[in-house]
């Protein structure tokens, strides 16, 4: 079988429209695959990455707010830089075939909608398992689950005096979006919780946020809207934005798709025009050109990385998978860029990253060790 007749034979696979004698066949070209040197750009290796990258980038879950690749365009990109890391690992380091082991009996699932709502009284309420409709009602503010399973606020009196403040926690593998009792939206991504008033009063509306999440706030040019951010502060009037300050992480880093911000820490400030990133590192600011595919990859379902670090990796799928990383390794220069569903099995997720040729997983429980 030639290369061309494979790959054809392999995107029918995918399709489901394979016969028995041609799964038979393309089993035999992946098991002579297996024994066969690749050392060069371009080579079997770098072949079969882009056909698994092809498999994965047609299960990214569309969203309406976001443009994304075409399906070809995001495998090419990722394949040139692909083939020239197959090519350095392969011309540098002994070959070794690549494995996933599963010491486990259950396959790790990915995460799902899933949080916890702690209101101004402390009671908790678990909303994934929450039925449709008022859920509870708190300083004239009734808190609902609308059809489409988000968190709603809907501010019925004016007149109480009292304002609570509630807080909803995402936990480890977990991902959920409300509407502020002001109708901002917030998406909030795994191991992140946000705390807000039931209903904003006085001349500003104020939030703090832990973790990360995507905000759409609503225009109120009498109140402008903050979120704190551990060291950091936003300030706007009305935008979408995207804020990553999670506490393991070394910097904070806010996104702007649209409109104006303002960022303030203890000794800077500066602003950002839409399309432009703020790294908050060490209490000064730097202002990039932002990546918005790769920023907004985790609210339109995929993992995205541009060269970024194993641990910055291992970081992100610990926290949709609920996992623990150890490594046994002590190389954290290697980098890694692709895309893959972040919908799939860590199985497979884990295949992805060790088609480079760097690493190997070993998964036991809910505990996932890399080997150089």
């Amino acid at each position: 079988m030639t290369k061309q007749e494979y790959i054809i034979l392999y995107q029918k696979s995918l399709q489901g429209k394979c016969t028995p004698e041609e799964i038979e066949s393309l089993n035999a070209y992946e098991d002579d695959f297996e024994l066969i040197e690749s050392t060069k750009p371009g080579g079997k290796q770098a072949e079969r990455i882009f056909l698994q990258i092809m498999e994965t980038a047609g299960e990214r879950k569309p969203i309406k707010s976001f443009k994304l690749w075409t399906r070809i365009a995001a495998a090419a990109a990722i394949l040139i830089f692909i083939i020239s890391a197959v090519f350095y690992f392969n011309t540098n380091h002994k070959r070794e075939k690549n494995v996933v082991v599963l010491n486990h009996a259950k396959t790790i699932k990915p995460g799902s909608d899933k949080a916890i709502l702690t209101l101004g009284n402390g009671q908790q309420i678990v909303l994934n398992t929450a039925a449709q409709g008022q859920i509870a009602s708190e300083s004239g503010t009734t808190i609902n689950k609308t059809a489409d399973g988000m968190l709603a606020y809907d501010v019925i009196s004016e007149a109480s005096q009292e304002v609570a403040l509630n807080t909803v926690s995402i936990p480890r593998g977990g991902q959920y979006s409300l509407i502020l009792p002001d109708g901002s939206k917030v998406w909030l991504n795994a191991a992140s919780s946000i705390r807000f008033p039931t209903r904003f009063t006085g001349n500003s509306r104020e939030v703090e946020l832990d973790g990360e999440a995507y905000f759409e706030v609503a225009k109120n040019k009498q109140m402008p809207f903050y979120v704190k951010a551990q060291d950091m502060k936003l300030k706007v009037l009305g935008t979408h934005f995207n804020i990553m300050a999670y506490k393991d992480e070394a910097f904070i880093k806010t996104t702007l798709l649209e409109g104006k911000v303002m960022l303030i820490s203890a000794s800077a400030a500066t602003y950002l025009k839409p399309g432009e990133e703020g790294v908050l590192y060490e209490n000064k600011f730097t202002v990039n050109k932002a990546d918005i595919e790769q920023t907004m990859a985790w609210k339109n379902g995929y993992f995205q990385f541009n060269e970024e670090n194993l641990s910055s990796v291992m970081r992100k799928i610990s926290r949709w998978y609920d996992i623990d990383i150890v490594y046994n390794t002590h190389n954290n220069k290697l980098s890694y860029t692709g895309s893959i569903s972040k919908f799939k099995d860590i199985s497979e997720v884990l295949k992805v990253l060790s088609l480079t040729g760097t690493v190997k997983f070993n998964i036991a429980e809910r505990r996932v060790t890399v080997i150089n």
